[in-house]
């Protein structure tokens, strides 16, 4: 999950918020750079849960880079990129439709994921209920926004937000269909993790000699 996380954080920065500089932005665009900003921070609870589970074991920057962009961890650097993708050139509705059906997986994540605690008691923060409460608070959520900032559609509009409602969702979907498998396959991290490594370390002859024989 790591790479789609902290992907995330960019999404957020680079993707969805719009700076005009002077321009004042729609109302839409208003309400979505505001909650990129509240979701900012999310990702520093994840790096302190992997603290707690003393994720932090020795490992050499190449090698962790080498587990990160390998295979087995494609879907989650490919959602950021298919949802870049999907956002880039869509309309403000189109994009707070999106923003709202990621929103929709986060509650439901979050949801099931309150009270999850370690061995010694602590409850995770990026897995737990404090996340929950800041997605659950989110001022995108609030009724007042719906009833009174939230723009009507025409039908074209309305088709074109529920594709990208549509598309999102099946993202997701293929997504923790992606970490369901990874989990079920690999119970012992410290042999996947050599595996992944190793696969990576056979491909260098490989791209060596297609190198060479481009020249």
């Amino acid at each position: 999950m790591v790479p789609f996380i902290m992907g995330y954080s960019d999404l957020n920065k680079y993707v969805f918020r719009k700076d005009e500089g002077n321009a004042r932005p729609d109302q839409l665009q208003a309400l979505l750079n505001a909650h990129t900003y509240e979701e900012d921070f999310h990702w520093q609870w994840m790096l302190t849960d992997l603290e707690k589970l003393g994720a932090d074991s020795s490992m050499p920057l190449s090698d962790a880079t080498r587990v990160l962009r390998s295979a087995d961890f494609s879907h989650s650097r490919r959602l950021c990129l298919e949802l870049a993708a999907l956002a880039a050139g869509a309309p403000t509705y189109a994009v707070f439709a999106m923003v709202e059906s990621i929103e929709a997986v986060s509650i439901t994540i979050f949801t099931h994921c309150r009270g999850i605690a370690l061995r010694d008691g602590r409850e995770c923060e990026f897995f737990g209920t404090k996340h929950y409460m800041a997605e659950a608070s989110h001022s995108i959520k609030s009724p007042e926004i719906e009833e009174k900032s939230l723009p009507s559609l025409d039908d074209a509009q309305r088709e074109e937000a529920k594709r990208v409602v549509d598309r999102t969702f099946s993202l997701f979907d293929n997504w923790s269909d992606s970490l369901l498998r990874f989990a079920l396959e690999s119970g012992d991290h410290e042999r996947t993790y050599e595996r992944v490594i190793q696969e990576s370390k056979d491909l260098l002859p490989e791209a060596e000699a297609a190198a060479a024989a481009a020249f």
